[in-house]
């Protein structure tokens, strides 16, 4: 079961970087630069992505629920979008906190899903 595993979240790897290097482009010619969604993909992506990391790390470990997990994640994006505005070059944006509780809401269905699995 654990290859399902990785096998699962290297598709869900690789779907998100074809996302953002690619299909991301595409959008944005598409709806233009000032598309929300296109503008907050990145969030969403990066919650994802950071919450499987965490969840391969923590694997096998009694505390590590998806509930736990994809909160790791989803607090991590938020704590960074709070911070951006202490950064030279960015901004602060609402849409790219709830980007990243929708991302986090993403995975803990899918780690759900993937914990029935097991």
């Amino acid at each position: 079961m654990k290859k399902t595993l990785y096998i699962i979240y290297l598709v869900i790897a690789c779907l998100a970087v074809a996302m953002q290097l690619g299909f991301r482009n595409i959008l944005f010619r598409r709806y233009g630069y000032d598309s929300i969604f296109v503008g907050c993909f990145p969030n969403f992506i990066a919650v994802v992505l950071l919450s499987l990391i965490f969840n391969l790390v923590k694997s096998g470990k009694k505390d590590s629920t998806p509930l736990k997990i994809s909160l790791m994640g989803t607090a991590a994006m938020v704590f960074y979008e709070f911070v951006q505005p202490l950064i030279q070059g960015r901004t602060f944006d609402w849409l790219d906190i709830f980007a990243s509780l929708v991302g986090g809401l993403f995975v803990y269905i899918v780690l759900s899903i993937t914990d029935q699995i097991k």
